[in-house]
């Protein structure tokens, strides 16, 4: 059984018994009869209590489990276009496997269709370098590239365990608009803006000190 059914299963029975428990305090209050209605409202509340410690269980069940995410990367070099495929779990994925469709020249005149890899380990980040950011703009614009790419990508999160498939579009159109810094020096000034004011403080914290 997946863990999808499985969990929806315990949340049917949870439901289930809740809607009984609510219905049972509103027959007990009508024939007041509090003695049942005390013994139902203890069962409501240790329903939710074990609701809430479960989703807090599933949680970091779900955050040490592997998983794949596949997109373009334009912020971690300057006015470049990566294509990165990270483990964003917790865990090492196995049997990483991912087809793209159009293919997607990178740099160099390599082309990416399909790739397998081994294994990815927690939050391990496998880089492409695909183009400048302007070069792939303007190629996007003229249609010497495609705009949209789909991914279709399986891996498991245990050495010998089922594969998870997954498929997404990926796409830098929606950065075209974007103010974020175009290169080193523009981040440095943007970084650095204030620069004046700092020195400022500086300056007369050291007379401070000389007085």
């Amino acid at each position: 059984m997946s863990k999808k059914i499985s969990r929806t299963l315990i949340l049917s029975i949870e439901y289930s018994a809740l809607l009984g428990s609510i219905i049972l305090i509103v027959y007990s209050i009508i024939n007041s009869n509090w003695e049942v209605t005390t013994a139902a409202l203890a069962v409501v509340a240790a329903i939710i209590a074990n609701f809430n410690s479960q989703r807090i269980s599933w949680k970091q069940e779900d955050e040490y489990e592997a998983d794949i995410d596949i997109n373009f990367d334009l912020k971690t070099i300057s006015r470049k276009v990566l294509l990165v495929i990270q483990n964003t779990g917790g865990s090492r994925a196995y049997k990483v496997n991912f087809v793209i469709t159009p293919e997607l020249k990178v740099i160099n005149n390599e082309i990416i269709k399909d790739r397998n890899l081994n294994f990815i380990e927690k939050k391990e980040k496998i880089q492409y370098n695909v183009s400048t950011t302007a070069d792939m703009f303007a190629q996007n614009l003229i249609n010497e590239r495609p705009k949209n790419y789909t991914v279709e990508y399986s891996f498991s999160q245990t050495e010998n365990g089922k594969l998870i498939k997954k498929q997404k579009t990926i796409s830098i159109e929606h950065y075209r608009r974007t103010t974020s810094p175009d290169s080193d020096l523009e981040d440095f000034y943007i970084k650095n803006g204030n620069i004046s004011e700092k020195l400022d403080k500086l300056e007369k914290a050291i007379l401070k000190i000389r007085k």
